[in-house]
């Protein structure tokens, strides 16, 4: 696919956004997708450089650079819209201008939009107020427009879910983490590094009191702080270190390379910042690729690393006293065990490789796009023709993943927005289209039908005659004797299999340990629950894995139609998708208000996702 990622600054400019934007890039190109970047043409922090080329290629990366005026803080790019006019998927960075511009103008440009959130603009407390006001009614409007929200920490997804409840997914940032691996040094050293951009969020003079109280106790500690100056210069932190007292315990390092700074983490054991923000913590997982321990300020995204990964610890740096005591503390035992507490450290970094993020990120383009699954209603519905869904099924098994199928129709999706159990149950579960209500919300959200109608009547007995396995198959559900006739209608179609138990849907909760049991000792493989929804996928939920089958399978009416209670409609009826017709006609009081009163309740939700502009369920964070 063609994909354009927007963002204020780019390369040349240093910082942890930029290096997201370009290892994501690289990712993407990587796996064969046309990757291009559209930024500005000058750099925020660079007096006097001039503009930049307006063309540019760094390895794989296509730059593209445009004009702006206004303020750095909402700087105004009007001719970005001639660069995305081939996009598939235009991924804006960071809330500011381009995010409001890119919303506003969507009528015309009608390319996908997603947004990584990259902590909004709460950076500072600059305009604190200001900026809520802003965010809980302009950005809250803007996000309309985006398909999908891509919260870059568990922070930002509390954060952005007050203003965007449907739509949002948290997409942790990835990171090089081979750049540095293994770099820290081998042996335990009584020695921090601080690294990254120096700019005054940073609170790198709240790192040099705390090494000031740690050597008030231990003076062997030393210190080297190794960055690019943005809006703090090495002359500011030189004076900090000498009004502390530390003169010759200080290192600074300015705009060190990578080899440079490999060789600064081999004379250290421990990362360290106080940062007041950081939208995600790439710098700390960087220290830790290296081996060094990370010893971090009590801001949510370091609290959420440490909490995670259980590598390093909180100090409260506005205590330095306190902290220092508890960081010795902790370091003797650390220091005790350094070969074992580095090796953890590199472990739970791998886990945050791009490799990883860059799948999250095209599984969400893809949802988006609608092209492996649509989310309606908040729930995840899988896009494919009947011989993909065998050969899914098939797949699910031969891994011995125990998993629920749901066939999911308008009243399916309508009991979800009512009962958030059931959601749930179906964002865990393979779910495929069912009925024309639920084909209706795909044309209207995704401007596409499903590739075909699977619904549970017609699928199941084209399953059991093309799955390349045997199963044993045990039927749940219906009045008492229609499970039986079905057994023997579908032993017919597909004879490969053996069904080896029926039961009728009519059990007492009191004897539901009893089935459970039947179920197990008649070592069925696969489980077909006909008691309509949602009762059927709530018994599958709470049950399947008890009764030892790997596939459950909510099939809703199938039971009656196979033994011939209730009659299919004609073959030219269900052809030109009337079958909800046909039989509320045969079943009037029973269907009348399913498709009369819920199906036009059904597209008016249907509706509102649309207006609200969320193509992502919420399932894609779990």
């Amino acid at each position: 696919m063609q994909i354009v990622h927007v963002v204020r600054q780019f390369h040349p400019s240093v910082g942890g956004l930029e290096d997201v934007v370009a290892q994501l890039a690289h990712a993407q190109y990587a796996k064969g997708h046309d990757v291009r970047v559209v930024t500005l043409d000058r750099l925020f922090n660079a007096q006097g450089a001039g503009k930049l080329p307006k063309w540019e290629r760094i390895e794989d990366i296509e730059i593209i650079r445009v004009p702006y005026f206004g303020s750095t803080r909402y700087p105004i790019a009007l001719s970005i819209l001639r660069h995305i006019r081939h996009a598939d998927i235009v991924h804006v960075h960071g809330i500011d201008f381009i995010f409001d511009y890119l919303a506003w103008t969507a009528p015309l440009h009608r390319r996908k939009l997603v947004v990584s959130t990259h902590g909004g603009f709460f950076h500072t407390s600059f305009a604190a107020r200001l900026k809520k006001l802003y965010f809980s009614v302009v950005t809250r409007a803007s996000l309309r427009w985006y398909a999908g929200v891509a919260c870059v920490s568990a922070a930002d997804e509390a954060l952005f879910r007050n203003v965007r409840a449907r739509g949002a997914c948290l997409i942790e940032n990835g990171v090089d983490v081979d750049k540095f691996a293994d770099a820290g040094s081998p042996v335990a050293k009584k020695s921090m590094l601080a690294m990254g951009r120096l700019s005054s969020n940073k609170r790198i003079d709240r790192v040099l009191a705390f090494l000031a109280a740690v050597r008030r106790i231990d003076p062997e500690w030393s210190l080297t702080i190794a960055g690019r100056p943005y809006d703090v210069s090495v002359d500011d932190l030189t004076g900090y270190a000498k009004n502390l007292g530390l003169t010759g315990a200080v290192n600074i390092i300015d705009s060190p390379s990578n080899e440079d700074m490999r060789a600064l983490m081999a004379g250290s054991s421990v990362f360290i910042s106080a940062s007041a923000y950081e939208g995600f913590g790439l710098v700390a997982i960087e220290g830790m690729s290296a081996g060094l321990w990370p010893v971090l300020s009590g801001i949510p995204p370091f609290r959420h690393l440490v909490e995670q990964t259980g590598i390093g610890s909180v100090v409260n740096f506005d205590n330095v006293d306190a902290a220092a005591l508890a960081f010795l503390g902790l370091w003797e035992k650390v220091a005790a065990h350094y070969d074992e507490a580095r090796y953890a450290a590199m472990k739970a970094a791998a886990g945050y490789r791009w490799e990883v993020a860059s799948e999250r990120y095209e599984a969400l383009y893809d949802s988006v796009l609608g092209r492996k699954s649509r989310a309606i209603l908040d729930v995840p519905i899988l896009a494919k023709t009947s011989t993909e869904a065998v050969e899914l099924l098939d797949q699910e098994f031969a891994a011995g993943r125990t998993g629920i199928v749901i066939f999911a129709n308008a009243h399916t999706l309508n009991a979800t927005v009512a009962d958030h159990r059931v959601q749930s149950i179906l964002q865990r579960s393979i779910v495929f289209n069912d009925g024309v209500g639920v084909d209706i919300a795909s044309r209207l959200l995704f401007g596409k039908s499903f590739p075909e109608n699977l619904n549970g009547t017609d699928f199941i007995p084209h399953y059991l005659r093309n799955t390349t396995h045997r199963y044993r198959i045990y039927l749940l559900g219906g009045r008492p004797g229609v499970a039986q006739r079905a057994a023997q209608r579908l032993a017919a179609m597909a004879p490969q299999h053996t069904f080896v138990g029926v039961c009728h849907g009519y059990v007492p909760p009191e004897q539901r340990d009893h089935l459970i049991g039947d179920i197990r000792r008649s070592r069925a493989d696969i489980l077909l629950v006909a008691m309509g929804n949602p009762h059927q996928e709530t018994w599958l939920n709470d049950c399947l894995r008890e009764t030892g089958c790997r596939l459950g399978f909510g099939v809703g009416g199938l039971f009656d139609f196979m033994a011939e209670v209730v009659p299919r409609a004609p073959e030219w009826v269900r052809a030109a998708r009337m079958e909800w017709a046909f039989r509320m006609m045969q079943q009037p009081r029973r269907l009348w208000r399913r498709y009369l009163v819920q199906m036009p309740i059904f597209l008016l939700r249907v509706v509102r996702q649309w207006i609200g502009g969320a193509r992502v369920s919420s399932a894609s964070s779990q």
